[in-house]
């Protein structure tokens, strides 16, 4: 059984782009939140340092991850409540606190890390890294070519 229980988004900063973060190797990077919400379809993101293609959900931020816990923990504590509030014995006797209520519509804002604007050729999209991983050479993340 699959429910929504809230929804969590991502705003992008003034050049329209957003942070995400690789789940493997936890680097992070922007892309044009215009490309993820509107291009993207079925497509897989590569990340730019370790190069492995993924779904987008496998990028959100370490920041995107606390709040969805938060929301699903207070649902969960939610349903526990409910489910208890039935039972009734002459032999137990089951007292329940009041659920914390949890904001389950957050728009997180985009954090400013110090990264330098690159436009890629190869897609022609803006992307932004930290100066050590455009030094370094970098997979595009649009389409997975090696950058350097």
């Amino acid at each position: 059984m699959s429910k929504t229980i809230g929804k969590a988004s991502l705003e992008a900063d003034e050049e329209g782009l957003v942070t995400l973060q690789c789940d493997r190797c936890k680097s992070r990077f922007k892309m044009e939140c215009s490309y993820l919400n509107d291009e993207l379809e079925e497509n897989e993101i590569c990340c730019p340092l370790c190069g492995i293609s993924e779904k987008l959900n496998t990028f959100w931020s370490e920041e995107v991850i606390v709040e969805a816990q938060k929301i699903a923990i207070a649902e969960a504590e939610r349903m526990f409540v409910e489910a208890l509030k039935g039972i009734k014995s002459k032999h137990i006797k089951i007292e329940t606190k009041p659920v914390q209520r949890v904001d389950t519509d957050i728009a997180i804002k985009n954090k400013d890390y110090d990264m330098l604007r690159v436009r890629v050729n190869c897609c022609d999209k803006i992307i932004a890294l930290t100066s050590s991983d455009v030094t370094a050479g970098f997979y595009c993340p649009y389409c997975g070519r090696i950058i350097k």
